[in-house]
């Protein structure tokens, strides 16, 4: 049976042009008006009507003109970043950090606010209002400029309710979050897992934009993964999906933070990476001192230092990363691949075991163009403007017809 389609009403129609335009001079700016009648197939007029339009709400500006091929030079077009501004929340055990965009995707402010997150999820939401508050107090951005709030949380978040599902780093479970922050503050409210934040950020400003299919895949705390398929975030039936971290490595392995025995995430993460290195050391007549290495940090600088075990450590680390990305470039087969960490040299000492292990399992021609892209030194402020970023892709997003 066939699902009759509503008509698009004037004023839908005149929305969807309007992104569309909005679009193609947020991607190809600065841009001439003749250029964006090319490229969106829209009549003249209707380009002259709709940019005057978007001057005239400050959120497109003319910047300068092109050269002059003998007739009359054309005004070039681009977003105007001070046309809106969005709020960005990282939410982490003990630290709420909180960005300012503006249209451009730049950080115009940014705090960090020290806070109990961790298995105290009956006072978050009043934390983070009040912070938000502060923020928004100091920062003094007109709040009917305020476009909306984006919120970026470790773990499984359902994006239609705003509600934590599972947060195994921070001891949250079925915590809503987005409906009281809307209601107190009066604007959109955006919850998602951090890492698609992240890879909406990639998506809008950084290497993404050139990807019609692109994954990314993060390792510290934990092990993320989030994924583009044709232009659109991928999410499983219950938008719970891309569990990348949680996947069976090992069935008789270790225990991993969610209960599970033998994840992936507990030998490619921070605490994976330490385990592996005291059990090296356990096995062999090192003199290593396990009990002095308490961070990755630490093991980074004797790995520098040339010490065999750290160095071990890394390389075996290095392979299960490898063979886990492996299995997603088999499933997904992407034209690009992000991998982000927030240590500079981590990634470093990682990569050459984790590209053999890659190469090696990859099936048939599946990795043939793939594009590898390395981000070694992702910040805490990064995942912050990605959060941020939800907001922005729903202001640039065509609306949805039905």
């Amino acid at each position: 049976m066939y699902r009759q389609v509503p008509p698009v009403d004037r004023k839908m129609m005149q929305k969807i042009n309007q992104n569309t335009l909005l679009n193609l001079i947020r991607v190809h700016a600065p841009i001439s008006r003749t250029e964006l009648r090319r490229l969106s197939g829209l009549s003249q007029g209707t380009i002259f009507g709709m940019t005057a339009s978007l001057i005239e709400q400050q959120l497109i500006v003319e910047t300068g003109e092109t050269q002059s091929t003998g007739g009359r030079k054309a005004e070039l077009l681009e977003i105007y970043p001070e046309g809106g501004y969005v709020l960005g929340l990282e939410i982490r055990e003990y630290e709420l950090v909180i960005v300012l965009l503006n249209l451009h995707g730049n950080i115009v402010a940014i705090e960090h606010y020290e806070a109990q997150f961790r298995s105290n999820a009956a006072y978050a939401v009043d934390w983070i209002t009040g912070s938000v508050d502060a923020f928004i107090t100091r920062t003094q951005v007109p709040r009917e400029k305020l476009l909306g709030i984006g919120c970026g949380i470790s773990g499984c978040v359902n994006t239609q309710l705003g509600e934590v599902v599972d947060s195994w780093i921070l001891d949250w479970h079925n915590v809503t979050v987005g409906p009281p922050l809307q209601e107190h503050f009066g604007i959109p409210v955006f919850v998602d897992n951090s890492v698609n934040c992240l890879i909406c950020y990639e998506r809008l400003f950084r290497s993404g934009q050139m990807y019609h299919n692109f994954l990314l895949v993060t390792f510290g705390r934990g092990l993320g993964m989030a994924a583009i398929i044709r232009d659109s975030p991928f999410r499983g039936s219950q938008g719970l999906g891309a569990e990348f971290g949680h996947i069976p490595f090992n069935a008789n392995g270790r225990f991993c933070e969610c209960g599970n025995q033998g994840c992936l995430e507990a030998y490619v993460s921070d605490h994976g990476i330490l385990r592996t290195y005291a059990e090296i050391v356990a096995a062999g007549p090192s003199h290593s001192d396990t009990a002095s290495v308490s961070e990755v940090d630490q093991l980074v600088e004797l790995a520098l230092q040339g010490n065999e075990d750290a160095l071990q450590a890394f390389a075996l680390t290095g392979t299960y990363l490898g063979n886990g990305l492996a299995c997603l470039i088999n499933l997904f087969n992407p034209e690009c691949l992000i991998i982000c960490n927030e240590g500079e040299h981590l990634l470093s000492l990682l990569s050459p075991s984790m590209e053999t292990a890659l190469k090696q399992h990859t099936f048939s021609q599946l990795g043939k163009d793939l594009q590898l892209i390395c981000e070694k030194n992702t910040t805490i402020e990064s995942w912050a403007r990605g959060a941020g970023c939800l907001v922005l892709q729903d202001f640039f997003a065509s609306p949805k017809q039905f």
